[in-house]
């Protein structure tokens, strides 16, 4: 039975080894006993994405998802944090044992080699199959030298994990549908960045911060905030350095709340548009200007995560 996301149910019966499994859709199966990394994984559109792989794909071997590090709370502790997330109900319902394909991992997508333990980094290079790379600074008014680490540099990283994994499938990596926002229309390829030049780029994350803020109109140039030109420059990092790799960019626009999965409205904080919405409904906010003709560029969480989930199963079969 399909369901109203394009992923279906598992049907069909095959047998292997006197072992009867159920057999899935081709994107089920592609995800089967596969070892999956993701960055961003406690945030907004990470919770989602794992909460529909672990509940759709059942026969995922394991998630390794990087978490920053806590002086007061251990990786259990922040994985019990995850867990007690509302949005895990409906999968606990049906799977109370899901949690145990979780695999916390300490990091920071921000220091080289992601912050990880040599250990740790051995251990994915050798287990991982797919990696989704959400992790990201997304204030539009960040500092860039706190954005181009984190933006910039963790895609770097990301990229050379992913090269360094002995049986690497797929890499997502989850930009935005404003990283070209200074052009009238956006396709589907690549673009020029607003900065090319690595040297430049170094530079920016290590100058000092009121020089900074004095010169960053000018090297943003027309992009209108530091979270749009981080990621241009992330997404042409990939182009250049990644071609050989099997990988997929998803480009979002504006993350509303879900529109069914695992149940309708669910948001665990007020993100962009819906700061707007909360202020509106709550009639806080009684006049506003808007245009007839306009269409308002807002996307569902569940439906990013679909997409995400079908881009690494794309990214290979293509």
């Amino acid at each position: 039975m399909v369901s109203e996301t394009g992923l279906s149910q598992e049907s069909g019966a095959m047998a292997s080894d006197n072992i009867t499994f159920r057999r899935g859709t081709d994107i089920q199966e592609f995800y089967r006993n596969y070892n999956l990394f993701v960055t961003g994984g406690t945030g907004f559109i990470g919770k989602i994405l794992i909460e529909k792989l672990l509940r759709s794909c059942p026969a995922i071997n394991k998630i390794y998802v990087i978490i920053r590090t806590k002086r007061s709370k251990s990786p259990e502790e922040r994985k019990e944090e995850l867990i007690k997330c509302s949005v895990f109900d409906v999968l606990k319902a049906t799977n109370p044992d899901f949690h145990q394909k979780l695999v916390m991992v300490p990091g920071d997508c921000s220091l080289p080699k992601i912050g990880l333990s040599p250990s740790d980094y051995e251990m994915l290079t050798q287990q991982v199959n797919i990696i989704f790379h959400l992790a990201a600074t997304v204030k539009f008014d960040e500092k860039i030298n706190i954005a181009v680490p984190m933006n910039i540099g963790g895609t770097k990283e990301i990229i050379d994990l992913g090269r360094a994994c002995v049986n690497l499938k797929s890499l997502v990596y989850l930009s935005t549908a404003y990283s070209n926002c200074n052009r009238k229309d956006i396709e589907e390829c690549f673009y020029d960045p607003p900065l090319e030049d690595d040297e430049v780029i170094n530079f920016l994350a290590s100058v000092n911060e009121s020089v900074m803020e004095t010169l960053k109109p000018k090297i943003i140039g027309m992009w209108p905030n530091t979270y749009t030109f981080t990621k241009a420059i992330a997404e042409s990092i990939i182009r250049k350095t990644a071609s050989d790799l099997p990988v997929a960019i998803v480009r979002p626009s504006q993350v509303s709340t879900t529109l069914k999965e695992p149940v309708c409205g669910w948001i665990d904080n007020v993100y962009g548009p819906n700061g707007a919405a909360v202020g509106l409904f709550a009639g806080l906010v009684r006049t506003g200007i808007s245009h007839a003709e306009t269409k308002l560029n807002i996307i569902p969480v569940d439906m990013v995560a679909n997409c995400i989930i079908a881009a690494a199963f794309g990214a290979t079969t293509r």
